[in-house]
């Protein structure tokens, strides 16, 4: 198993077989916060890369779920599968309530006093229309 690695963030690389696509595991920490798949190992790393250069610049990936503009004082972004699928944006309003409204509706699916827990929110929403958070 290859490991590769940004900071605390990273990414254990399995393939089973040579005919395999192989996936990755993503990590902060020890923690387990997303999975992706290549259609090669250099698609993988260029993947993990891509997804190194979110969190860089304010992101944070929990669930297989990327929320840009989390660590930036942002406080608003694009939300993203980890296969780079933008699924819609995220918003703080004057009373620090969070929202996500997906890309083909122009209402709030979800809201929550936290961008943790929007997160969460956002991550279930995806589960229960059936995407498959899995890269």
């Amino acid at each position: 198993m290859d490991t590769l690695s940004h900071g605390d963030f990273s990414c254990e690389v399995e393939q089973d077989d040579s005919s395999a696509k192989p996936t990755g595991i993503l990590k902060y920490r020890a923690f387990e916060v997303g999975r992706i798949v290549g259609s090669s190992q250099d698609d993988l790393r260029a993947r993990f890369a891509d997804i190194c250069d979110f969190i860089d610049s304010g992101g944070m990936v929990r669930h297989s779920v990327v929320m840009l503009g989390y660590h930036n004082k942002a406080f608003k972004g694009d939300v993203l599968l980890v296969d780079g699928e933008i699924i819609g944006e995220w918003v703080s309003d004057d009373e620090e309530w969070y929202h996500f409204t997906a890309s083909e509706s122009s209402n709030f699916i979800c809201s929550a006093p936290s961008p943790w827990m929007l997160h969460d929110a956002i991550s279930d929403w995806v589960e229960s229309r059936g995407n498959s958070k899995k890269a």
